[in-house]
């Protein structure tokens, strides 16, 4: 097989799993996902049925698919869709905005160093959670928490994308040249790929957002010196 096609093929395959997965996850596999949401619907009475109603209608519009279910909702198939492409669409983002820095934090992705990663994504989320208690406990504080979560956030999508940066740059050794974005694609469809295998990929995408969180800390977002205790001396 040519190298050029080998590209396109692995992500066409990676897509083509990523649809069975979020089909068998919204259909036959559904009954794996817990109700995120108490059942609040008072007892002892008669429910009319529901009726999807067409697009565009008054009254809670919905567009049904045969086979893959309405469109609204959580834990169908369309849902389990945009979950899957917010997260490819959140590690891109990160590398088109900060490529520099999103390959020197790639740089320092190694096998060697992923213990250490993980290890500081650990600490830095028990920090975070201690950090908002704190400020939730003081009230005055209390607008900071979700400043703080969002910045967290931010971290662990810069994080995602560098390993996914590294896992791209770990393929084009196998696969031939490539754009940098494009084996960043295949590696982030991959992680999605992943993330929707029942139960296991829920933990997996856990590890992932705190080996990522340690990779941001621990670079600093990708910062020239990086993360060391010798910056406090002068």
């Amino acid at each position: 097989m040519a190298v050029r096609w080998a590209w396109p093929l692995l992500i066409a395959a990676l897509v083509a799993a990523g649809l069975l997965l979020a089909w068998a996850d919204s259909t036959v596999l559904r009954g794996l996902f817990p109700y995120p949401f108490p059942d609040i619907r008072p007892r002892g009475r008669i429910r009319p049925p529901a009726v999807d109603l067409p697009l565009g209608a008054a009254a809670g519009p919905r567009l049904v698919f045969p086979g893959l279910g309405p469109t609204g909702g959580i834990y169908t198939f369309w849902w389990f869709l945009s979950a899957g492409a917010g997260i490819v669409l959140l590690v891109l983002a990160a590398l088109v905005s900060m490529p520099a820095r999103a390959r020197r934090a790639a740089e320092r992705v190694q096998p060697a160093t992923v213990s250490l990663f993980a290890a500081a994504g650990v600490a830095a989320v028990l920090l975070v959670f201690a950090v908002s208690e704190l400020l939730r406990a003081t009230f005055i504080l209390l607008s900071v928490v979700p400043f703080l979560w969002a910045v967290s956030l931010l971290a662990v999508v810069f994080g995602t994308g560098a390993l996914a940066l590294a896992l791209g740059h770990w393929l084009r050794t196998r696969l031939g040249a490539a754009p940098p974005l494009l084996a960043a694609l295949a590696a982030a469809v991959a992680l999605v790929d992943v993330a929707l295998v029942p139960v296991a990929g829920w933990i997996v995408l856990a590890a992932v957002a705190i080996v990522g969180l340690g990779v941001a800390v621990v670079t600093r977002l990708g910062s020239r010196g990086g993360w060391s205790l010798e910056e406090l001396d002068w």
